[in-house]
């Protein structure tokens, strides 16, 4: 989740940025843009395009901005005011994009978003105590839910784009989304030192879910 702290994984690898630079994203309580966060935006600027969709842990906004680019409406959530703020000053100027500081989809109405992506916290507790990056003692309880709450949020044949990691639970989440009607596939993955693996996990609720 794009609000965790700074120094976990270190600085993010050089880019060109045409938006605003790590250093001005940073302000306190909000992540700074690292491997995982340009992972995601790699994927989310090929994606196709959308009505309405909802980035979940914003952040900076970094990636949310991406997905505006993506659909006609854009939704920046995120449960801390510092990171709302950023993803706010980010977004400013963009008509159709909006930030809310929530508890991840408990506010938006069923059935009203095409997409949902999120970079969420991934890892076991066992890797990392920081509530920010521990995604739960299997590491993908936080997505589990998260999977969940999207499962009555989207509408039929939407879909629910986040990262997960290879030191979590990959099996457990795949059948729980399973479980839920959703139809899962990996839509990219990426080494991440000599470790570990990003994934980005893409899926698709079922017409008949």
């Amino acid at each position: 989740m794009d609000s965790r702290q700074d120094g976990a994984r270190g600085p993010p690898p050089p880019r060109p940025l045409d938006l605003l630079s790590c250093t001005e994203l940073r302000s306190e309580g909000v992540y700074r843009p690292a491997e995982d966060t340009f992972f995601l935006m790699s994927y989310v600027e090929r994606m196709p395009s959308a009505r309405v969709a909802a980035d979940v842990g914003c952040g900076s906004g970094l990636t949310t901005l991406s997905l505006s680019s993506r659909c006609e409406y854009s939704l920046a959530i995120d449960l801390s005011c510092e990171a709302a703020s950023t993803a706010k000053q980010l977004l400013a100027g963009r008509a159709l994009a909006d930030v809310i500081v929530a508890d991840r989809l408990l506010p938006i109405r069923d059935r009203s978003l095409d997409s949902v992506i999120s970079n969420p916290p991934y890892l076991p507790c066992d890797y990392c105590g920081e509530p920010l990056w521990c995604g739960g003692e299997r590491g993908i309880e936080f997505a589990a839910s998260l999977a969940e709450q999207a499962s009555l949020k989207l509408r039929r044949g939407g879909s629910l784009v986040l990262i997960l990691s290879s030191l979590s639970d990959l099996q457990g989440f795949f059948e729980h989304a399973t479980s839920l009607g959703y139809e899962v596939d990996i839509a990219g993955e990426k080494p991440l030192g000599l470790f570990e693996r990003l994934y980005i996990l893409r899926c698709t609720l079922k017409p008949s879910a």
